[in-house]
Parts: C-alpha cells; structure tokens; sequence
C-alpha cells in the first residue's frame, strides 16, 4: 500500500486550497464571503498539521488506562549536556476492551526516577518471559503530597503499579 508522507499530503492539501482560492477570485461572489472562506482555507493548514502525528502512530500524552497490560517500554535519560528532557514511552494494552482486535497503544510520560526504576524493574520481567499486568491511579486533587526529596520538586507524581501475570488456571482432566 502507498504512504504518502506528511510533506506530500500538506503540499497535496495545499494545491487544493490554491485551486479553491483561485476559482474563488473570479467568481461573482460578495467580497466578505471570500475573505472568509480565504481566512477558513488558511485556518485549515494549521489544523491538517496538527491532526497528522495522531494518524502516524506518534505516542500519545493522553492519560493512560486504569488497567492495563505492559507490551512494551522504553526510557530515554534526560541529557544534561543538551538539555533534552527525559521520556518514558510505555505501549499498553487496555484490559478493559479485551477483544481480540485490541491494539495496543503507544503512551509517552515525563521522566521521574520513581517511575523509572518501576518501568526498569517491569522490563527486566518481562524479559524473563514474566508478563507484566499495571494498575494506573490518578492522583487525588485534594491531597497535597509532601515532597521527601527535594530533586523531585516539580515533578509530576504518576501512581502506577506493575504485577506479574498470574498463571492461568488449567482445569482438571
């Protein structure tokens, strides 16, 4: 199957809306109906841009599922050198729609050393052949938490839980 990638489909939508605003030169229409489908034409690029990552597959920073299976992980370590912040991507499988076409989906968190040791450990685990179930809990809103160490000031506190998956029960012969 053909990909068109994100250059050729904004050039492609471009050209459209070129077309569109040419057309719309010379036909006889109010001038204040023009410049409006001209500012709405203009309007669109912005909102095709950002609308095409999602459709990539790019991972996403939506909250994640209340229970899920662990597919995979991977850390990037904030670099001081460059200044790069650090990133935890996680692909989760979500365990409440246990159909068969579930997909699972790509999820990118702020690094923490916290939930870096938790997503270390997972991994080491799942590597062992040890499948790896996780709990998400969202922080409560009313609950000011004490920070213990103050290198974690300002860093959002994520309560997530890994477990190992329970073998499955096989029924007597």
């Amino acid at each position: 199957m053909f990909t068109l990638g994100v250059i050729g489909l904004v050039s492609a939508y471009i050209l459209t809306v070129l077309l569109l605003l040419s057309i719309n030169l010379y036909a006889n229409i109010s001038w204040k109906i023009k410049a409006i489908s001209i500012i709405a034409a203009t309007c669109l690029y912005a909102i095709t841009y950002q609308s095409i990552p999602p459709l990539l597959g790019w991972p996403t920073a939506d909250e994640l599922p209340t229970r899920f299976r662990l597919v995979a992980a991977d850390v990037q370590q904030p670099d001081k050198q460059t200044g790069q912040k650090g990133m935890i991507f996680l692909w989760l499988k979500d365990l409440e729609d246990l159909s068969v076409t579930a997909r699972p989906r790509a999820y990118q968190i702020a690094y923490s050393d916290q939930l870096y040791e938790l997503v270390i450990k997972a991994k080491s685990k799942m590597e062992k052949g040890m499948p790896q179930l996780g709990e998400f809990k969202k922080p409560e809103q009313d609950t000011i938490r004490l920070v213990d160490d103050l290198n974690r000031l300002g860093q959002e506190a994520f309560n997530i839980e890994f477990y190992d998956l329970p073998d499955p029960l096989i029924p007597e012969k």
